[in-house]
């Protein structure tokens, strides 16, 4: 084996090892600056989904409010029908006037709750330990 052909086979090697470490570290990075974002723009939607385990499909954001340690959020639900339906029982549970849901994770405790009448979706996230 030539000299040129072990230095090839190195760089082809190192390229096998570190495009995939890359791109991993990458993705990480997107995931972490998702999950800690801090503003009703970039990556709102995806952050509550993060944090809460809720879908958000299909809807308008009508009102979003930030705190240090809270995060208000209201959406418009543009489904429909028998789809609006089936979303609500996939995640929320039915409590009289409105389906809702809650939870807890070690950064957060979040409410959430769904009007069917006024299609409103609400987001009610309160951070632990002022992340």
């Amino acid at each position: 084996m030539t000299r040129e052909t072990r230095k090839s086979l190195l760089i082809m090697l190192l390229c096998v090892i570190a495009v995939p470490i890359l791109l991993f570290k990458g993705c990480t990075g997107l995931g972490k600056t998702i999950y800690t974002s801090m503003d009703c723009d970039r990556f709102n939607i995806d952050h509550i989904e993060m944090r809460t385990g809720i879908d958000i499909q299909q809807i308008e954001r009508s009102y979003c409010r930030l705190s240090n340690d809270k995060r208000e959020v209201s959406f418009q639900s543009l489904k429909d029908g028998a789809s609006e339906l089936a979303y609500a029982q996939k995640y929320f549970t039915w409590d009289g006037a409105t389906f809702i849901a809650s939870g807890s994770n070690p950064d957060t405790k979040w409410q959430a709750s769904l009007d069917t009448v006024t299609n409103e979706l609400y987001f009610k996230l309160n951070y632990i330990d002022g992340e």
